[in-house]
């Protein structure tokens, strides 16, 4: 293939980025897991192990807002009300 490079580098914060990404399918993969185990044993292991990505995340997540590759923004508090009110509603109607 003309022009094709054999060899790609990624920087930094694309290399952050798909480990992010990387970290988030794994949790996905391990939450279908979860819902089609149907032994304990099965389920504790899927469920340490999508902990443990949880974890990895979060780790990569914070690497990235320290080096200002990602930034968190703050929901008003009002919205955080609306939110929390939201859930309690629905919590009361599924009781």
């Amino acid at each position: 293939m003309a022009g094709y490079k054999e060899e790609v580098t990624l920087n930094e914060r694309d290399s952050l980025q798909d480990m992010l990404n990387f970290e988030k399918e794994l949790m996905n993969a391990y939450s279908v897991c979860m819902a089609e185990g149907v032994s304990k044993g099965y389920c504790n292991l899927i469920k340490e192990n999508w902990e443990e990505a949880a974890e990895d995340r979060l780790k990569v997540y914070l690497m990235m807002t320290e080096k200002d590759y990602a930034r968190v923004n703050s929901a008003p508090e009002e919205m955080l009300k609306e939110r929390k009110r939201n859930y309690e509603k629905i919590k009361r109607e599924l009781a």
